[in-house]
């Protein structure tokens, strides 16, 4: 408790007192000097966590106590990181893909038709012709390797399992005609050959059984 003057007479009166006891005029409460709110400053740390966490920190600076400026810099930061972190998850990766031409696309039937214009032909006599004269040299040249042959049907037969093969002229005699199997069975193909027919057979080797040529896997070349 304080002694403070009267306004009024200027005697000294207590400070808790609601009037004067002398002249009776009230009491004004003692003013409590205010003080400025001081401006805050923004640390080394707090300004490193601004500038890699902006998200986080940056919500700070609306505080009390910070100054403009610092508000201004640490929001202008934060709302920069927003527009970069949204514009790049925006950029699908889809997007990135789209500007790279697309490889044209091959049907099978156009890639078969490169593969068969890719193997050499022989005719079916000079298949007979090469195991004539040297049946290793003829397996280096033709066993397991693909190639088309040309020549005229004369024989369509089947195997001891009922697999079709037709046998083409050229061999060294009739009975050693080189003989061909074919790699769908039920090729409808194979029931309206009749002998003479003029066919090309793209085949694989398969070496020879007694100087006659094997073929297999065949399919018709048109």
């Amino acid at each position: 408790m304080a002694l403070i003057e009267c306004k009024e007479c200027s005697k000294q009166v207590s400070d808790s007192a609601a009037a004067c006891p002398h002249c009776g005029a009230p009491v004004a409460p003692p003013q409590i000097a205010r003080t400025p709110d001081e401006t805050k400053k923004v640390g080394v740390g707090f300004a490193l966590g601004i500038f890699f966490l902006p998200w986080l920190f940056g919500w700070f600076l609306l505080g009390r106590g910070y100054s403009i400026a610092a508000r201004i810099c640490g929001l202008t930061w934060l709302a920069l990181s927003i527009f970069v972190f949204l514009g790049a998850r925006d950029k699908s990766p889809s997007d990135t893909t789209a500007s790279v031409p697309s490889k044209p696309t091959i049907s099978r039937e156009d890639e078969r038709a490169a593969r068969l214009a890719s193997l050499s032909t022989f005719t079916a006599a000079q298949l007979a012709a090469a195991y004539d004269r040297n049946t290793v040299a003829a397996d280096q040249q033709f066993k397991g390797k693909a190639y088309k042959v040309t020549g005229t049907v004369s024989s369509i037969n089947t195997d001891f399992r009922g697999r079709p093969y037709v046998t083409l002229q050229g061999g060294v005699n009739q009975f050693m005609e080189p003989q061909f199997s074919f790699e769908n069975a039920k090729d409808p193909a194979i029931a309206q050959l009749q002998k003479g027919s003029r066919v090309t057979l793209a085949c694989t080797g398969r070496g020879d059984i007694a100087k006659t040529p094997m073929s297999e896997d065949c399919q018709f070349v048109r």
